[in-house]
Order: structure tokens, then sequence, then C-alpha cells
């Protein structure tokens, strides 16, 4: 179960209405039902795009595979429902918000910028990367760029759904795996639209 106190966050039900209280600001939310959920970003019309730079950057030998953990930032919405429609109350941005331009400026894509290290760290989500080189030489990873528009998955710990990382002639391409399996949190809102695969043709 996802540990709203972790947060500061206190929720009272008073009749017909709830009491939303985090860090001394309180709203008063007429609501069937408070929902939390968890994303890489919550949707801003920003961007859905995330970049990971690696704090160490990755080298890979040819024809080789490996598999790591990564860290990665992560958002909480607070929801209301209301007569079947959901209305975020607020998003917790756990880590500062940070944008960059991916590729050219005509033509590139702009990301929400996160530094991730190797390993686990408190307050960072966790993502497992299966990297394969299939060139004939030795690569160099520094960043990995993909879509992230797609739930979390949380057991005391957040969990990405792991990425397959296939470097060939192309570039370097992402591919989203399933959820981390066993772990469940209450889905309300499903994963509209997510694009399974990205290749980066500008550089990693």
């Amino acid at each position: 179960m996802f540990d709203i106190k972790k947060f500061d966050i206190e929720i009272n039900r008073k009749e017909e209405k709830y009491i939303y209280k985090r860090n001394g600001i309180e709203k008063v939310v007429f609501g069937e039902k408070i929902i939390f959920d968890l994303f890489p970003i919550i949707s801003s019309g920003i961007s859905n795009y995330l970049e990971l730079k690696l704090k160490n950057p990755l080298v890979i030998a040819s024809s080789s595979k490996i598999k790591l953990k990564i860290t990665a930032p992560y958002d909480i919405e607070a929801r209301a429902l209301k007569r079947k429609e959901w209305i975020s109350i607020e998003t917790i941005n756990i880590q500062k918000e940070k944008y960059t331009l991916y590729g050219p400026v005509e033509s590139g894509v702009l990301c929400r910028y996160f530094e991730s290290e190797f390993g686990e760290k408190k307050d960072k989500a966790i993502l497992n990367l299966k990297i394969e080189n299939q060139t004939k030489e030795w690569q160099e990873i520094k960043k990995i760029v993909f879509p992230a528009n797609f739930h979390l998955s949380y057991d005391k710990k957040v969990y990405y759904p792991s990425l397959e990382l296939t470097l060939n002639a192309l570039g370097l391409t992402i591919s989203k795996s399933e959820a981390v399996k066993g772990l469940k949190i209450e889905r309300f809102i499903k994963d509209l639209g997510v694009q399974k695969k990205y290749t980066m043709v500008w550089g990693y």
C-alpha cells in the first residue's frame, strides 16, 4: 500500500467531503474517493519524454549483453473521483523539474531531465535495464531518452517497467517491457497511447 504519511499527507472524511492536507495547505474536496498514482512524468503539456543522463557513462563491449539497475525520477498525482470523472487535486514532484532538448533545435525532442546513478537510492525509482550491443565495436552510453507516459509500480519502493536497450546501426533503440511482476498498485487511469519503442538517432 502506498504510504501517504511519508509525504506528510493527511486525509479526513467529513460527511460528503474530504479534508486534504499537505505541508500546511488544506483543500476541501467534494468527491467520492481520493487515490494516488505514480508516473515517471505527470503530463503537464510540456513533454512526455524523459532523458536520463548517466552520472557515470556506461561502456559495453561489442556483441555482448548486460543487466543493471539505475535510478529514475517519479511524480505522484492525487486525484478525486466525482460522478465518474477523475479530477487532479495535486501533483507532487519528488525531484525538482528540469528540462532539456534532445537533438537539433528545429526537430529535436524536449525532455524532462534527470541525472541517473547505478544501483538503488533513497527517494528514487528503480529502473532495470537489459542492454545488448549488436555492433562490432565498443559502445559508450551517456544518456537514455524515451517516451514515459505509463504507470509505475509500488512495493515499498517505486519501480519502472523494465527497458530493453539495443545498440545497432540505427542507433540506440529503447523498448518498454511489461510492469514488474508481483508488484501492484490500484489503477483507475489506464496507460493511453503508450509508445513501446523509441530509437535515439541523435546520439546516446
